[in-house]
């Protein structure tokens, strides 16, 4: 959660994707968003605005670009063995020093999807 991001900031949240299946998986990441106090068009702003990286530890980078852009990522999913089992992933979200007036007092609810498939397309 996140409330006030001044141009230049940004949050960073943790969790933990597992395998607790018996076949090895690829999963994919998106985000669903939804406009909270303005309109659709101002959130869709804000959505094309927010710079998210999605990062797996210690160091491998699975997603970076707009948080409207987030879908189905990384592109060939990110392979979770049986023998991996858990993963950390970081999820940063930055509103660049640049944005502008129209995302101000702008909030969107973000939820992060996460699917598992045996192939490596979603």
């Amino acid at each position: 959660t996140a409330t006030n991001l001044s141009p230049g900031s940004a949050v960073t949240g943790a969790t933990t994707v597992s395998n607790t299946g018996t076949i090895d998986e690829y999963y994919f990441v998106s985000a669903d968003w939804t406009a909270a106090n303005f309109s659709v068009s101002r959130t869709t702003i804000l959505a094309n605005t927010l710079n998210v990286s999605v990062v797996a530890s210690p160091d491998t980078g699975l997603y970076t670009g707009t948080l409207a852009d987030l879908i189905d990522q990384p592109s060939g999913g990110r392979q979770i063995t049986t023998a991996d089992r858990d993963e950390d992933l970081f999820i940063t979200v930055a509103l660049p020093t640049d944005a502008g007036n129209l995302v101000m007092g702008v909030d969107v609810n973000i939820d992060f999807v996460f699917v598992a498939t045996s192939t490596n397309t979603p």
